[in-house]
């Protein structure tokens, strides 16, 4: 992977000295290089383990920007990471879209874009541009997934005192995500959602709601689901339905004077479907800059719910109850709290430095968000300690 990134570093060079001869095309892009260590030999935390490690989350984004006209554009970014954290987070192409402006009140974006679930999606990948080294991952490593391909619209009204914009977008996507332990293919058809935006003085209030059709693909959980029907067990097999409505809620809050900035973030996301998890996450974070320094306390929580199993399998069929029931324990809930302080240094331009502390507690659940080598013993406390460097051109 280090030589992927090597490779779009060099294209990065080459197309800048192609784009002095095309005035109307411009390159940006960020790097990211994010070390780790967890204080436990008995588990990980979103890829982070008793070694340092700087594969989670390091990375490397170019971006392409072509202006047909004043209305017209034309934007692509490609992204290498240097491993894969998630099933959603892989290298390659990250958003391929036209953008229309036929008023400077209104855009409208087709093709593949970012899902703009929380407010800060569309920047995520890019670290400098937030004070911490990885965003709250209680909200921003649910098992949502980064991009969709379909139509986003936004309207925005400025008026003298406060700002306000409405942003609705419709799609699809297919890919993989990670639900519990288990990685999963699925499609997300029906897309559709609404955001709020308001802007006054140094307050920014959001809300979103979002829906969709989610379609699992899981055969061993499909053709269990058939043999409980055939054996007429048919709330059982309703229960590991693959099928079903997937919703998602969204409200945040960021105050930021310049000098100290307080920012609250909650999402709540939900299933139609009993055996994945109900999570409703947030976090609330102060900080204040100082001359080039910026330092930052951040408290975040998460909850995981899930359906009971059905109780009406025959016991003599042992083997088909143990098979039913190890979906939902697979899928237990968890709970897990984190207590983070850190601090950046912007030592230079477009160059910063941070360091972060993270005290994690889980709950009583089997994992509590970390993933457990068989049969460890360990009391879900662990301390997380990074390292970021994070570079925009």
């Amino acid at each position: 992977m280090r030589c992927n990134i090597i490779k779009i570093f060099t294209l990065f060079l080459a197309l800048s000295h192609f784009s002095t001869v095309a005035e109307d095309l411009e390159f940006s892009g960020y790097v990211r290089v994010i070390g780790g260590y967890l204080d436990e030999e008995r588990a990980k935390y979103k890829g982070y383990d008793d070694n340092v490690n700087f594969e989670p989350a390091s990375l490397m984004g170019l971006q392409a920007d072509y202006y047909l006209n004043e209305q017209w554009s034309v934007t692509g970014q490609v992204v290498a990471r240097a491993g894969n954290s998630s099933p959603s987070k892989t290298s390659g192409l990250e958003w391929l879209y036209v953008t229309y402006r036929p008023i400077d009140t209104l855009q409208v974006k087709v093709g593949k874009l970012r899902a703009p679930f929380f407010a800060m999606s569309d920047f995520s990948n890019v670290g400098f541009a937030y004070p911490w080294v990885n965003l709250p991952q209680q909200v921003y490593d649910t098992f949502m997934f980064d991009t969709f391909n379909g139509i986003d619209v936004i309207y925005k009204l400025a008026m003298d005192k406060f700002d306000v914009s409405i942003e609705g977008y419709f799609g699809e996507e297919t890919g993989e995500i990670e639900i519990g332990n288990n990685v999963t293919s699925f499609e997300a058809n029906n897309l559709m959602g609404l955001i709020g935006k308001f802007n006054f003085d140094n307050f920014e209030f959001r809300a979103a709601k979002y829906n969709t059709d989610l379609n699992l693909q899981i055969n061993a959980l499909r053709q269990l689901y058939t043999q409980l029907n055939q054996l007429g067990f048919e709330k059982s097999a309703n229960s590991i339905e693959t099928h079903g409505s997937a919703y998602a809620e969204q409200v945040s809050i960021f105050y930021d004077n310049l000098d100290y900035f307080l920012r609250a973030e909650w999402v709540k996301i939900k299933t139609d479907l009993s055996f994945v998890p109900e999570i409703q996450s947030y976090y609330l974070t102060a900080g204040f800059n100082y001359k080039h320094f910026t330092y930052h306390l951040t408290f975040g929580d998460s909850d995981v719910k899930i359906g009971t199993p059905v109780d009406e399998i025959d016991p003599s069929l042992d083997k088909l109850a143990m098979n039913y029931q190890y979906i939902f324990n697979t899928s237990e809930p968890d709970a897990l709290q984190t207590w983070t302080i850190g601090a950046r240094w912007d030592f230079m331009d477009r160059l910063a430095l941070k360091v972060e502390f993270s005290k994690l507690v889980g709950g009583k659940g089997p994992n509590s968000f970390f993933t457990l080598e068989e049969g460890a013993d360990f009391d879900r406390q662990a301390n997380l300690y990074l390292i970021g460097l994070d570079w925009v051109f």
